[in-house]
């Protein structure tokens, strides 16, 4: 049997809403949920302990921003990398982030 060549893929998810497009308030558990359910289309993934710690500068109001956030973690054929941006672009409806 031929071995499938994996990718890893890692994103970070921040645990708040974008404060400028939403309310900043933490991400319902519902939304979590639905990100991992998701990522089982992928086979599953892993979710790195503890929160990472990020900044960056919003592209609308110039600030800076410091967040925290969860990171995950999949391997996939290279042929589903299209198909997980898919994903992300969705989870940043779900999350009410402007990128992920």
């Amino acid at each position: 049997m031929a071995k499938v060549r994996l990718v890893e893929c890692g994103f970070y998810i921040p645990i708040h809403r974008d404060k400028h497009m939403s309310d900043g308030q933490p991400h319902l558990p519902e939304a979590w949920e639905w990100l991992e359910d998701s990522l089982y289309d992928f086979g599953g993934a892993t979710r790195l302990a503890g929160l990472h710690f990020g900044f960056y500068k919003d592209r609308d109001t110039k600030r800076p921003v410091h967040d925290r956030s969860v990171r995950y973690e999949v391997a996939l054929p290279r042929r589903e990398v299209g198909r997980l941006r898919s994903l992300l672009r969705k989870a940043c409806r779900v999350f009410q982030q402007k990128c992920i």
